[in-house]
């Protein structure tokens, strides 16, 4: 077993923590070398990757099964898809010959040399497997030489660089021109002057370049153009749109979604400061978090999915299976692209690098514990057995206590600890909302069930006997059952989405009504509503977390929250201003900005007795409010529901 710590192997395990029932975590091997190991790639029998270290390059294969070394030379490898085609095309270490090596047993099946002996002339080598074809880019030219055979096919003299290439054409560049050639015998198909720089659009079949201040796409097979935009630096793919960096303001970028046709998808807002790339489907958004931290923001279609902090700072990030995996300090967590929980976690003595899956298997790059050498990892993650695993773990806590002298009780106890530290509820079935100090979600048993962090125990307590009192008042979500281990907890009756889900206007209307007529009712202010506060059941609009607006001030007293009034305590003026801020949200989207109502972003314009209603109630000055959320809700009603459609 190699040197590593992993999720569920504590320090002292003498047995494999895969071993327990219902887990599917499985270490294979590990393969060792004395510098940074390359992402491999992959062919039917051999597990092909390079290595970069003080006694040179070298590309090596190894057998997929054990990790074994099979056989290594010296050089590089060039550009490649993950894809390795009849041929591994190393570049010799003198920058002067391409070798076609074998991928199964390494042996050479030709070499080609450029230039004289003791010349440096290859600077780059693609290869298209595709095409069959490998481009050395050398001092004096472009020379396309045939995979299998080693035979070089056609030169282009003066080209400076390999762009993009299908089975038919290939583009080069020169300078400030742009190519396009026939991969079989380099004719030329189609020229453009003026290109500045260059990139392709992989999934389109497009190259997209930069050409008298605009960006433009061009069609690879034919040149033609497909698209052009005034502004805009390439950032990626995702799926067949390409993402353009641009602008907006002096304080920040948007990142802007092209169609293949030039369509524009959709637009996203980024601090000029952030980090951004493009991994799979989504856009991901760097931003400093606490200490040393990172947050990063998951983007899908122009909207963020989730935002949580790392320690993320170096490496590469990948995604696959619909999940996103982050190398961190101490190994690789991989997280849902569609809500941000935890999937999976392996932990390595050294500073992880990057995860890639390949043929089912993830294998995991990092630096050892002494940051001398490197370690290539072959893992079998959980690709749908963690959750059970977790909830087994957690409910044979007991019997892993009576296994302490087998080492387990560190496996498993420490790992569903660390799991749930991630914020995963117990039972999860479905995120409802997700933040930093608490999540929601639906559970097995049908219900919906709250964790929070960071919480005083017997304000918790207070907070809880508040909600039951309040359980049988119409119009209030009833609360079960609640506790305290392993945090604490509470739990609800089922209900189907809540206002944060709802994007009609009437019916959001409707339920802050509805919301503000059992506020009403309460006997103690609320201090705590936002749209997931807002419950729709069978039996209409519900609210929920009575009495956590006081244990929320003291906890959380700077958490963001756009709902929140100026004033810290919970008050029946600040839930007033709550309630105009959750009208704000149903009728334009969005929360609230200091200072009053704005729907100059939404298609329908808002009446302007309703917008006076609205303005009142988030009036800075408490006041200027309404004085009561009965109050406010007879002058919504009759703003909202008493005239024509606005």
């Amino acid at each position: 077993m190699p040197v590593t710590r992993r999720a569920f192997l504590g320090a002292a395990a003498t047995v494999p923590a895969w071993s327990l029932p219902g887990t599917t975590l499985h270490h294979d091997w590990t393969y060792r070398s004395p510098g940074i190991v390359y992402p491999p790639r992959v062919t039917e029998n051999t597990l092909i990757t390079s290595t970069q270290g003080e006694n040179g390059d070298r590309v090596v294969g190894l057998d997929p099964k054990n990790g074994d070394e099979r056989w290594s030379r010296a050089g590089s490898v060039g550009w490649q898809t993950r894809r390795v085609g009849a041929r591994i095309v190393v570049q010799g270490a003198d920058q002067r010959t391409l070798t076609g090596v074998d991928p199964a047993s390494g042996a050479v099946a030709w070499t080609e040399a450029f230039g004289n002996e003791g010349e440096t002339v290859l600077r780059e080598t693609a290869v298209d497997p595709d095409a069959g074809t490998a481009y050395a880019v050398t001092g004096s030219g472009v020379v396309a030489v045939d995979i299998a055979s080693g035979n070089r096919r056609w030169r282009v003299g003066g080209a400076t660089g390999y762009v993009a290439g299908t089975a038919e054409t290939v583009v080069l560049e020169d300078d400030d021109t742009l190519v396009g050639l026939s991969v079989a015998n380099g004719r030329e198909r189609w020229r453009h002057e003026n290109v500045g720089w260059t990139r392709m659009h992989e999934s389109a079949g497009h190259v997209v370049g930069g050409r008298r201040d605009r960006v433009v796409a061009w069609d690879v097979e034919t040149g033609d153009v497909a698209w052009w935009r005034e502004t805009g630096a390439p950032l990626g793919t995702i799926g067949d749109r390409m993402l353009l960096r641009t602008q907006a303001n002096a304080d920040g970028m948007e990142i802007v979604a092209v169609d293949p046709d030039g369509a524009v998808a959709w637009r996203y807002d980024v601090p000029d400061s952030a980090g951004v790339s493009v991994a799979g489907d989504a856009l991901l958004v760097f931003t400093d978090g606490s200490g040393e931290l990172r947050t990063v923001t998951v983007v899908a279609e122009g909207q963020p999915r989730w935002q949580d902090e790392f320690d993320y700072a170096f490496g590469l990030v990948t995604t696959s299976r619909g999940e996103l995996r982050l190398p961190t300090a101490d190994g690789v967590e991989a997280r849902s692209l569609s809500d941000g929980l935890v999937r999976w976690r392996y932990e390595t003595p050294g500073r992880g690098v990057y995860a890639v899956e390949r043929d089912g298997r993830a294998y995991v790059g990092a630096e050892s514990a002494d940051g001398d050498s490197f370690e290539l990892h072959a893992v079998r993650p959980p690709w749908g057995g963690l959750a059970a695993a977790t909830r087994w773990g957690e409910r044979n806590a007991g019997v892993l206590a009576a296994l302490s002298g087998l080492g387990l009780v560190g496996a498993a106890v420490a790992g569903v600890r660390r799991w749930r530290d991630r914020r995963r509820v117990e039972g999860h079935v479905e995120t409802v909302e997700r933040a930093d100090y608490w999540t929601t979600a639906r559970v097995e048993n049908g219900g919906v069930r709250t964790e929070y962090r960071d919480v005083d125990e017997a304000a918790f307590r207070d907070a809880c006997e508040s909600w039951a009192a309040a359980s049988d008042t119409e119009g209030v979500l009833a609360l079960r059952e609640w506790g305290v281990d392993p945090r604490p907890w509470v739990e609800t009756a089922p209900y189907a989405e809540t206002l944060a889900d709802v994007h009609d206007r009437e019916r959001g209307l409707r339920a802050v009504s509805s919301a503000a007529d059992t506020l009403a009712r309460l006997d103690r202010p609320h201090g705590f509503l936002r749209p997931a506060t807002v419950a729709f059941t069978d039996d209409g609009p519900r609210i929920r977390d009575i009495g956590v607006g006081a244990l929320a001030a003291d906890a959380w007293p700077d958490r963001e929250d756009a709902y929140a009034p100026p004033e810290p305590e919970p008050t029946p003026a600040g839930d007033v201003y709550r309630l105009g801020a959750l009208t704000h949200r149903a009728l334009t989207g969005q929360p609230p900005e200091r200072g009053g109502f704005d729907d100059t972003g939404v298609d329908r314009p808002v009446s302007d007795d309703l917008r006076e209603v609205v303005e009142t109630a988030l009036a800075a000055d408490p006041d200027d409010r309404y004085g009561t959320p009965r109050r406010f809700s007879e002058y919504l009603s009759w703003a909202a529901f008493a005239q024509e459609p606005w």
